[in-house]
């Protein structure tokens, strides 16, 4: 850019009769038209630069200003006066800019609202012609649309080097997955004959097939890690969220059908009790609000305790420096390794203390809450010897109540058990020794909590063959399990007296029980099909990635006071369809209107507290018109 002068003319002050030619400067740019000539522009009116007379400095002026307008950056300068002027020019020049765009932007809109009256021609239909087809829904799609491009997805793939179809084909499955969260077959039936959300990207549904998704869904899982680090941070950018308490837990689901060779897929303790299948383990680490903050994926046989320190150590390099956050866990993962290692690294904890039958001494005042359920639970601090930290016993009724009837139903169970191995003993059963013990071992296995509080003895002869057995219950065993039904105790680093604050930090655990309670049963993370390691990773990908769009939904919700299941608000959504209405016309013409329907009152809330339009913006074109065939020459009355 340059600066131009120009002459021009006005009448002195106080002497309308004459007129003196003054100097006025432009700061002007050169372009080069289609033809090839060069031409010049104004790009902002100087005034007449009294302060900088030389050309020297109307030079420096100029390089200054272009540097600012054409690359928004600041260079030093060593002339104050020429630097603060540069400053006023380029506020104005912003000034200038912004009121020209709403000028656009207002003639742009005044063009757009002719353009929809032009269209709005008045025509005459049949109306006994009039009816709905292709009906496809829209209001979930509509949310999780707004939902998706709120959290940058769409942002960071193209950040990745992906084309604009490759990312709308995997925004499209990621909101398929949170709405209909079924095998990629499933959800090409879906996609082309239930739902309107490939609409809502300019897509045609009958190019996507089930080859289609799963390849979607395996380059979403190259990505996953640095994805799900740029979602954590948009959430916490967006909501501001305060992570000083994080809950960590894991979760498995297991497997149906034929398994090929895999280093994922183990056996293990199922969480669903489906111990004839292997399974693969999802860890997982929520912030109290429910969003993530980490997730990873394990073999199935792999021990809780041994996943803490690879998950928890794999976000330390996203912590602000000198910060200490609280991980609250279950008895799972409170080993005295796992405890040191956060103490070591700079943790706090409050966990469950991993053994049942801990020796502990109460102390001070007993302590009565309620629970979310109104039901009394009753703290007080305790001692457990050999450990320093602080200890607190929680005491329920109405967990009382319910360990006491599962007792009682596993005793009945276990002593069915041992009728069982009695029964062939003394019968045409198993007898010999190895045989006796192993059948004891299976049995004990299944109900841990009860085989330590009977004493059992059998008899053999010379040939290690049982002859009898006999069996009591242990009272005094039995009853200490019966003393501890309803009551835990909670260990934490931190230092505070306060029961009631202790219990209720350990309480947010639940925020973590319902997050995979959402992964598993609304977004169909369970069981897993797949054969092949890579695509189950990718299967468990895809829930997490539906997770944050159904918890990002769910907060802000949460945030303007409405707490609802997501199963709830998917049946509130599926209210508003979209819908191509057809008539004929009085002229023979076809018409047809495709438009959403107006939402509910109930999905008009919602979309008031979210903050997005009642209907949604799709790329198909509303109004098209259509020729009638031509009908047939009736038949001529002569038979001719």
């Amino acid at each position: 850019m340059f600066i131009k002068p120009s002459k021009k003319w006005r009448n002195p002050e106080g002497n309308d009769s004459i007129m003196v030619p003054y100097t006025y400067y432009r700061l002007c740019e050169s372009y080069r038209e289609a033809d090839g000539k060069i031409k010049q522009r104004t790009v902002l009116g100087l005034g007449e630069l009294l302060d900088f007379p030389t050309e020297l400095e109307r030079k420096e002026l100029a390089d200054l200003l272009t540097e600012m307008i054409n690359e928004g950056t600041f260079r030093l300068c060593d002339k104050p006066e020429l630097y603060d002027a540069a400053i006023g020019f380029y506020g104005k020049w912003l000034e200038e800019k912004k009121e020209a765009q709403e000028r656009r932007d207002r003639l742009a809109e005044e063009a757009r609202r002719k353009a929809e009256e032009a269209k709005e021609v008045k025509v005459s239909i049949k109306l006994k012609s009039l009816h709905p087809e292709m009906s496809r829904a829209i209001g979930a799609e509509h949310v999780c649309f707004d939902t998706v491009k709120r959290l940058g997805i769409r942002e960071f793939l193209e950040g990745c080097g992906w084309s604009r179809e490759k990312v709308d084909t995997s925004l499209v499955q990621i909101i398929a997955r949170a709405i209909y969260p079924y095998s990629e077959y499933k959800t090409v039936s879906y996609l082309r004959e239930n739902s309107a959300v490939c609409e809502m990207f300019g897509l045609n549904p009958d190019r996507i097939t089930k080859d289609t998704l799963y390849k979607s869904a395996h380059d979403l899982w190259k990505v996953h890690k640095n994805m799900e680090d740029f979602l954590h941070r948009r959430v916490c950018s967006m909501f501001d969220i305060d992570e000083s308490i994080l809950l960590f837990d894991l979760t498995n689901t297991y497997f149906e059908g034929r398994m090929e060779e895999s280093e994922l897929c183990r056996r293990g303790r199922s969480k669903e009790k489906r111990d004839d299948c292997k399974i693969v383990v999802l860890a997982a680490v929520v912030n109290r609000e429910g969003l993530l903050v980490r997730t990873e994926i394990f073999e199935g046989n792999r021990q809780d305790v041994t996943t803490l320190e690879d998950v928890i150590g794999s976000l330390e390099k996203d912590m602000p420096e000198g910060s200490r956050h609280l991980i609250v866990m279950d008895a799972g993962f409170s080993s005295s390794a796992n405890l040191k290692w956060l103490r070591d690294n700079g943790y706090d904890f409050i966990t469950v203390m991993r053994s049942s039958g801990a020796k502990y001494t109460a102390e001070g005042p007993i302590r009565t809450v309620t629970d979310n359920k109104d039901q009394q639970i009753r703290l007080q601090m305790a001692k457990v010897d050999g450990i320093e930290d602080t200890v607190l016993l929680v005491d329920s009724d109405a967990k009382t109540a319910k360990e006491r009837s599962m007792y009682e139903l596993f005793i009945g169970r276990y002593e069915t058990g041992l009728k069982k191995i009695q029964a062939g003993i003394e019968g045409k059963g198993t007898k010999k020794r190895d045989k006796v013990q192993n059948r004891l071992g299976r049995l004990n296995s299944k109900f841990p909590g009860v085989g330590k509080n009977y004493g059992i003895s059998f008899t053999y002869n010379e040939k290690d063959v049982a002859t009898s057995m006999t069996w009591t219950r242990i009272a005094d065993a039995d009853e200490a399990t019966r003393k501890m039904h309803g009551k835990y105790l909670l260990q934490t680093s931190l230092d505070e007296k306060d029961e009631e604050n202790i219990w209720k930090f350990y309480n947010v655990i639940r925020t973590v029980e319902e997050t995979f309670k959402t992964l598993k049963s609304d977004l169909d993370m369970r069981p897993v099909y797949h054969k092949t390691d890579d695509a189950t990773k990718a299967h468990l990908n895809l829930a997490v990635l539906a997770y944050w769009v159904v918890s990002t939904t769910k907060y802000r919700l949460k945030q303007k006071g409405i707490k609802v299941r997501w199963e709830e608000l998917l049946r509130i959504m599926s209210t508003q369809q979209r819908v191509t209405m057809v008539a004929q016309q009085a002229n023979g013409h076809i018409l047809k209107v495709r438009r959403s329907t107006t939402p509910e009152a109930k999905l008009a809330e919602i979309q008031t507290a979210l903050g997005i339009p009642a209907l949604p913006v799709c790329s198909i074109k509303s109004v098209w018109l259509r020729e009638r065939p031509p009908e047939k020459d009736p038949p001529s009355k002569s038979g001719g």
